[in-house]
């Protein structure tokens, strides 16, 4: 029968665990001096190796040819550990043996002299799922046991564990393994699997392991059982989940060099490739938010868990001249957009809507909109079509137009939601001749309905209703809310601008 790969190079010596350098050197020390604790506790995320050094520990107390603090392995008090069969190693999992009666058992037990090692021990794992009763029961065996029994506790939870067990035990906290040395784990398990693996793949499954080495062990297993002596990137991706990262970062890079027009196109380009714009949005946030830290900190360390060295410096670089301000208002800008998209019509609206008060942060964000006028409403945005029939007079009036107004969002509606929602938000405001000129507030609505195919979309439905061919152009107006002298004023004045350009909606006097 196969094994698995993580229990096929489960580490045998202090050297082999990879990370935890912090523990494995108080443990040797206190091996080699006979300074042993009746009980220890050890605590961190998943996959880390606490179960993994709690046998190591276990089989160089007991080895008989002990090299100063590593384990033989060839022994065999050393084989019966690590073949699961030692009378003298007793493995507890609290999950499924959690009440006071196994606790009870397990006292019992304590009583008895080992068999044939030096030391009894008790390695119970998960020990945060035992009941509230068979931790009381633990309590004095714990304090104080006989000579011969050591305990190893284990849990991912340790906030779980009583004040009262944890004060009777030696303390570890484990901590999750660095990226290169994942990386250097899996060149060695590859090396002996005689398989080539591309450098980029084992990367790649470090990072996607975030730090937790059983996960990138039994990822790594999952790629070798495609069969093939060398694994390219490219067929390492039929089980790498795939990642936001690239996409997230390149976003991220637009809104700190100011480039909001390609922004707002990879959001437009992630929507139409069915993509999830709560979730990336979210994710956005929290790689800003983990930007923020490093900035703040100067610890880029835990960015390396997303990027690779040249993307980091590349991202180091544009963030040397952002201040911590600005990137401070770009999350707040961010989390209004993330909260807003759950009542919204247009669900990217809200995105869209914060990358535009983000490039309000630049001075120089008005050179990204290269179509907006520089008047507040004296530069219509007229077609070619427009100018040459402009002398024709409709006999369509603007009071008419105005009166079927909704009537016209309500077409628009049936044929392209997205579209009747930035009409909505605009108004009518003049007849030029064959043209019909719609104010809007915001230089980005105006963008996607001139769009040629949405243009022609709201000629057409205003035809269908008035009976006659009107041309659509646009003004963009600026609303100027006047600031009051008082500070809950001028609050209520930006919450009221906040919820007119999340809903669309406008001021009615």
């Amino acid at each position: 029968m196969s094994i698995t790969l993580y229990r096929k190079y489960r580490p045998q010596k202090f050297t082999e665990v990879m990370g935890q350098n912090h523990i494995k050197l108080t443990l040797e020390n206190e091996i080699s001096s006979g300074k042993i604790s009746h009980a220890y506790l050890f605590s961190g995320p998943h996959g880390v190796g606490k179960t993994t050094m709690a046998r190591i520990l276990t089989k160089s107390l007991n080895c008989r040819k002990r090299q100063k603090t590593e384990p033989c392995n060839s022994c065999t008090s050393c084989v019966d550990i690590n073949e699961g069969r030692s009378m003298d190693m007793i493995e507890i999992d609290a999950a499924s043996n959690r009440g006071i009666n196994e606790i009870r058992e397990l006292r019992e037990q304590v009583r008895f002299v080992p068999l044939k090692e030096n030391y009894k021990v008790f390695i119970i794992d998960e020990v945060h799922m035992l009941t509230t009763e068979a931790f009381n029961a633990l309590l004095k065996t714990l304090e104080e046991p006989p000579s011969h029994v050591i305990f190893v506790l284990a849990t991912t939870e340790i906030q779980k564990v009583p004040d009262t067990i944890i004060s009777r035990c030696q303390h570890f906290n484990f901590k999750k393994v660095p990226l290169n040395e994942i990386c250097r784990h899996l060149e060695s398990i590859v090396s002996k699997e005689n398989v080539k693996v591309d450098k980029k793949v084992l990367e790649n499954i470090a990072r996607h392991s975030g730090g937790y080495l059983r996960d990138a062990v039994s990822l790594l297993g999952q790629i070798l059982t495609l069969g093939e002596k060398e694994i390219s990137e490219e067929e390492a991706l039929l089980v790498i989940p795939r990642s936001n990262v690239e996409t997230i970062f390149e976003f991220l890079n637009y809104l700190f060099k100011g480039q909001t027009a390609q922004a707002l196109q990879l959001i437009e380009r992630f929507m139409e490739e069915g993509g999830d714009i709560e979730f990336f949005t979210k994710e956005v946030v929290e790689y800003l938010r983990k930007i923020l830290l490093a900035k703040t900190t100067a610890n880029w360390q835990e960015l390396l868990w997303d990027l690779n060295k040249d993307s980091l410096e590349e991202l180091h670089s544009y963030l040397s001249e952002i201040k911590i301000v600005d990137l401070r208002k770009m999350l707040e800008y961010l989390l209004e957009a993330m909260s807003a998209m759950k009542q919204a019509e247009i669900v990217q609206l809200p995105l869209e809507l914060a990358i535009i008060k983000i490039s309000e942060l630049n001075h120089d964000s008005d050179q990204n909109f290269p179509d907006q006028p520089t008047k507040d409403i004296k530069n219509p945005v007229v077609t070619k079509k427009s100018q040459e029939k402009g002398n024709s007079q409709s006999s369509v009036t603007l009071a008419e137009i105005q009166n079927k107004w909704q009537q016209v969002i309500s077409d628009l509606k049936k044929h392209n939601h997205s579209l009747s929602t930035f009409i909505k938000g605009a108004r009518p405001i003049r007849m030029e001749g064959l043209s019909l000129v719609i104010s809007f507030k915001y230089a980005f609505h105006w963008e996607r309905v001139k769009d040629q195919k949405n243009k022609k979309c709201v000629e057409e439905v205003l035809k269908k209703i008035f009976g006659q061919d009107i041309i659509l152009c646009g003004e963009i107006e600026n609303i100027n809310f006047k600031k009051s002298k008082s500070e809950s004023g001028q609050k209520d004045d930006k919450m009221i601008e906040t919820v007119l350009e999340t809903l669309g909606g406008e001021v009615v006097s």
